[in-house]
């Protein structure tokens, strides 16, 4: 009997000490997709999920160290991930902007595309606007960079040398809209590179980057000892806000440091990802936003994570795509570790489980919502969040 007691007992002991054992969470990135080609590489550049059920990733297809040209290319899943199609396009593309499932834009080297189908075909609404060379150095490619629609016919695109379009056809006729050149900035070395919007909250937000003679005429990753003496210089940020849908638009400029690598927003609240230089004393830092007071506050930045993308969404939840540096210098074009981190209050940040096999220099993340998340490397994977 005393026996059994004891036995008992140390079950019971055991049922209690186990249920105070913090559990592990069940949320994994786990790899979906992976481009695994003999002597070619998938390079993802952007990804789009409008719903849980339909996905789209562009890039190129190649042997970069060949003389042959890459192969522009979009990869397309119609059932969450489980399934993916790999299909050509006909210009290089830069990014892409889904309405809904079916209604989408590509914005290529070339041009501006649309689509009903949910990327299956696509068809050119209008060429690239060029660069204006008395601006200064010639830009690949057209100026426009990303664009946003409110509607099936409404929209806006961004790009180089402060240009920033508007289209009230779908994507065919643009016109200029004056209030992107207000904020301070030489057009020649001034891009709006992000735009946002809310409902009628809208960002469209860039940088001023006036050349540097003192970091020499080769990338950082190449002269290691000038990029991480270099003086850390602040740039200047434009921006532009509108509460009305674009009607009418406010602009403003700060002199800060780091480059915007993505703006997020969900109703009062936003992230807001600044990349920085070798120099600076870590890669990257996230500030969250308070609309409701105009309040920025840094929230995340760490000495081996560079955060490239982020989504967030009401509740609040956050999200953030990094890399861990392989080497002292952040920007190496070797790829290093994925590494994702969420947030339940946008100030207090922890690390999630990645695939060990994920690897890339850069990130892009999307999903509709917190249940239904994916992020592309520039290594040809996808990944999505398991539940």
């Amino acid at each position: 009997m005393r026996y059994i007691v004891l036995v008992l007992t140390g079950v019971f002991l055991a049922a209690i000490g186990a249920a105070l054992v913090p559990a592990k969470s069940a949320e994994r990135w786990t790899v979906q997709y992976f481009y695994d080609e003999e002597r070619s590489k998938l390079e993802i550049v952007d990804l789009a999920f409008p719903t849980a059920q339909h996905g789209i990733a562009v890039g190129w297809t190649g042997d970069p160290g060949s003389d042959r040209k890459v192969k522009p290319t979009e990869v397309l899943t119609n059932d969450g991930g489980a399934h993916w199609m790999l299909e050509p396009l006909k210009d290089q593309p830069r990014s892409i902007f889904f309405l809904n499932d079916s209604l989408g834009w590509m914005v290529t080297e070339e041009g501006i595309w649309g689509t009903t189908e949910g990327g299956l075909n696509w068809r050119k609404l209008s060429e690239q606007p060029k660069p204006n060379l008395k601006l200064g150095p010639a830009t690949p490619g057209g100026l426009i960079l990303r664009v946003w629609f409110l509607n099936e016919q409404h929209g806006f695109a961004v790009g180089y040398q402060k240009t920033v379009l508007e289209t009230n056809d779908g994507g065919k006729i643009w016109k200029p809209l004056e209030d992107a050149a207000k904020p301070t900035g030489n057009p020649a070395f001034t891009a709006y590179s992000r735009i946002v919007f809310d409902g009628d909250h809208g960002l469209i937000i860039g940088s001023a980057i006036p050349p540097r003679r003192d970091l020499g005429r080769f990338p950082s990753w190449m002269q290691p000892d000038v990029a991480a003496k270099a003086r850390a210089v602040p740039n200047v940020t434009v921006l532009l806000e509108t509460m009305d849908g674009g009607h009418t638009w406010v602009s403003s400029s700060s002199s800060l440091f780091g480059l915007v690598s993505t703006i997020r927003i969900a109703g009062n609240l936003g992230l807001n990802v600044f990349g920085f230089a070798e120099s600076f004393q870590w890669p990257s830092e996230v500030f969250s936003i308070d609309f409701s007071t105009g309040k920025s506050t840094s929230t995340f930045h760490e000495k081996d994570r560079r955060v490239f993308d982020a989504a967030v969404f009401h509740g609040p939840y956050g999200v953030l795509a990094a890399i861990e540096p392989p080497g002292r210098l952040n920007s190496v074009p070797i790829p290093g570790k994925v590494k994702m981190l969420e947030s339940r209050d946008l100030s207090e940040w922890k690390e999630m489980e990645v695939d060990y096999r994920a690897v890339a220099t850069t990130l892009a993340l999307a999903g509709p919502d917190p249940d239904h998340l994916w992020v592309a490397t520039d290594t040809g994977m996808i990944l999505h969040l398991s539940k």
